[in-house]
């Protein structure tokens, strides 16, 4: 049960993906966090191509590649591809029920750069006794199975079934009273993007993983 709290924690941190934007006349700070969560959880691309200046492709590309860092820890636990895919669309449905408004941008004034507030509704009772409730499960169908089973086919059979847990706990996410996130969006030579801090503050704020 520690490599499914350590798979799920690993992938639950692949929102950090990092973005840019050119910096042409008045920068739109909260317009750019927006884009940028919008991609990253939702897949959007419109206003990501816009203030970025990336392709339809690269936008697309930007959201894959965000989901492939998610699904980076299922690739250490051998899962078939079928089960490996399960997960991959449970993790986008997952984050495009996230709920974020940006309220507010100011200018720094010792660098090229803002911070920018965003008010999240943490989903919450996704993860809470997670561990429990599969290991549960886990124990009554163990019985019904060969001793002939391999380590693998009972690792398959322990990630199916949290597969099953979680989807059908989708159904009943809630979310938590609105908290205010501040990140900052820094600016090089005109580019400005999102620290890497500031993707972890979000990221962690999106989802109550804390009760696994």
């Amino acid at each position: 049960m520690k490599k499914m709290k350590k798979v799920l924690v690993t992938c639950l941190a692949g929102i950090m993906l990092m973005a840019t934007v050119a910096g042409c006349g008045k920068f739109d700070a909260e317009g750019y966090v927006t884009a940028c969560l919008d991609l990253l959880t939702k897949g959007e691309t419109e206003q990501y191509m816009k203030l970025t200046e990336r392709t339809q492709e690269e936008a697309e590309q930007d959201y894959e590649d965000n989901i492939d860092a998610m699904m980076e820890g299922m690739g250490e636990v051998g899962l078939s591809e079928e089960l490996e895919n399960n997960y991959r669309t449970l993790y986008q449905d997952i984050y495009k029920k996230a709920k974020y408004t940006v309220t507010g941008s100011e200018k720094m004034k010792d660098e090229d750069g803002y911070t920018v507030t965003v008010e999240v509704e943490q989903i919450t009772g996704l993860f809470d006794g997670l561990e429990e409730e599969v290991t549960n499960r886990t124990m009554e169908q163990m019985a019904d199975l060969s001793p002939d089973t391999t380590e693998e086919e009972l690792n398959e059979l322990v990630f199916q079934i949290m597969y099953d847990v979680l989807s059908e706990r989708m159904d009943t996410i809630t979310y938590n009273d609105p908290e205010t996130v501040t990140v900052e969006v820094i600016g090089e030579d005109g580019v400005y993007s999102i620290t890497d801090e500031g993707y972890t503050a979000l990221d962690e704020a999106l989802i109550n993983t804390a009760g696994m």
